[in-house]
């Protein structure tokens, strides 16, 4: 833009200051409402897709088909295996950039503790999956605790390399020195067996009362929405209760790391495994991840297939309750469930499906509030429209002026597009940022409340409702100069066919 055009673009624009102003409001009304909606849209999808379902995750499970008020797994006359045949297989498609099988306790488990943060023993039902370790490496602080103490033997040089219920004192082939467990005096037992102590056992192990030697905790981790779940809903529940209940405190993940509570393989407070002797082992919590199991804690996968052999038979590790799935990207996640339903004849866990649907309905809503937006700013663009028509006829000497000392039919066209890009650029420009601004103030309300109110906690609750592309603020920009252009293509094509004398004349 030459110096001299822009200096006549900006006087026109001066000269009819109110009229455009009046115009383009309509512009800085929709483009900050396409910019505001399309946050808030990617936002919660991102919560909902990352958070609450992870779209590049596909479990795989056996078909299951309903039979009356009955559902069996595998078909009638059975079907393929999950087991690591099935894990080679998928690790060698393209796409594919982990596969981590998971099994489930598959025999009656208990568990009791918490006393030192709830101020009482508290008892449940044991429900708990094993995952490869290797799965929540990422997610953990101290990924070295979540591991499988008793896999394999540790070689080390020192007492210092071997875990706290071992020594240094062991050898194997070729003289190699390596971890063994210390010997100790398991403690006495209440009548439902229950270990009233843990016995001489140095820092984090305690002495197993089946084996009179020193063991390491079993690590677990769980599921942060199990924890917002009970601060949201199960802690507002039990405030209203009578007795020791009232009085269970809120819990945080850092308040949680590191506490041991007692399990009891082979029985429950329902009933008793059919094979072997019951066992107690301790527990404690290493971390949090959203890949552990959704309602009880996750242990690496080694204890689940050794237990389920002990008391559910031999075999029964060699077979996944489910396989997760991660691809590389969520552009590979559609093809990869073909193949997984096609290919090998297993199904996908409810959660695909959800995500789906889901995902769906969010950019179905985001959509209507885009397409309201849209609608919008048409109307500007036929107010922007109705103002330059306004304007050419009150411009008319003046055009007429300028076409008479030589002035193109383009030229003059170009002039009042111009003019209608800058009305475009600006409005597009307060549109976008009050549509920012707008976001950044119900996120302080989200977050922080207002005058003294303030939204509860609720599982699930994010940080923030809103995620940010820059494509979003090019798009409000771009569409705003675009709808100008559009409303002012009219007067602008009538203002360059205007005949010149007519318009000095005023006929």
């Amino acid at each position: 833009m030459s110096g001299g055009l822009f200096r006549l673009v900006t006087q026109n624009l001066r000269r009819n200051k109110k009229n455009f102003i009046f115009s383009s409001f309509g512009i800085v009304v929709g483009i900050s409402t396409f910019v505001f909606f399309m946050g808030l849209g990617e936002g919660i999808k991102t919560v909902v897709l990352e958070r609450i379902f992870i779209i590049n995750q596909l479990e795989i499970v056996p078909k299951s088909y309903d039979i009356g008020a009955f559902r069996t797994e595998g078909g009638l006359f059975g079907g393929p295996k999950l087991d690591d045949a099935t894990v080679a297989r998928v690790q060698g498609w393209e796409g594919v950039s982990g596969v981590y099988p998971k099994m489930k306790l598959s025999f009656p488990a208990r568990a009791w503790g918490g006393s030192e943060l709830l101020g009482r023993d508290f008892y449940t039902e044991l429900i708990a999956d094993g995952i490869p370790p290797e799965l929540v490496k990422g997610d953990l602080e101290r990924p070295e605790r979540f591991r499988d103490w008793e896999e394999g033997a540790i070689a080390c040089a020192a007492d210092g390399e071997c875990p706290d219920s071992s020594r240094c004192t062991g050898v194997a082939a070729g003289d190699r020195k390596i971890c063994e467990r210390i010997v100790c005096t398991p403690p006495e037992v209440d009548r439902r067996g229950r270990p009233l102590g843990d016995g001489e056992c140095p820092g984090r192990s305690y002495c197993a009362t089946d084996t009179a030697h020193c063991e390491m905790p079993i690590p677990l981790i769980a599921n942060p929405r199990l924890l917002e779940i009970y601060n949201g809903s199960l802690h507002t529940a039990m405030k209203g209760t009578k007795g020791a209940l009232s009085k269970v405190p809120k819990l945080s993940e850092d308040a949680l790391l590191g506490v041991q509570v007692h399990g009891q393989m082979g029985r429950s407070y329902l009933g008793e495994s059919q094979q072997g002797e019951a066992i107690t082992r301790k527990l404690e919590l290493v971390g949090f991840s959203d890949k552990a199991i959704g309602i009880g804690v996750t242990m690496p996968i080694g204890y689940v297939k050794r237990f389920n052999d002990q008391f559910k038979g031999e075999g029964s590790s060699s077979q996944y309750h489910s396989i997760l799935v991660e691809t590389a990207s969520n552009d590979v996640v559609a093809a990869t469930a073909r193949r997984i339903e096609e290919d090998l004849g297993f199904a996908l866990d409810e959660k695909h499906e959800d995500a789906q649907r889901a995902g769906l309905v969010i950019t179905i809503v985001t959509l209507i509030f885009s397409l309201i937006s849209v609608i919008i700013i048409v109307i500007a663009a036929v107010n922007i429209m109705h103002t330059f028509l306004m304007i050419i006829v009150e411009r008319r000497r003046e055009i007429g002026v300028m076409r008479a000392v030589g002035a193109t039919r383009g030229a003059i066209a170009g002039l009042i597009l111009m003019e209608a890009a800058v009305v475009g650029l600006v409005g597009g420009a307060i549109g976008s940022g009050l549509g920012y601004l707008l976001a950044l103030g119900i996120d302080r309300i989200f977050r922080g409340g207002l005058w003294g109110w303030k939204i509860p906690d609720f599982p699930f609750k994010p940080e923030t409702l809103f995620a940010w592309e820059p494509w979003f603020f090019l798009v409000g920009v771009g569409g705003a100069v675009l709808f100008c252009l559009l409303g002012a293509l009219v007067p602008a094509l009538r203002a360059s066919n205007m005949d010149p004398s007519a318009a000095l004349t005023g006929q």
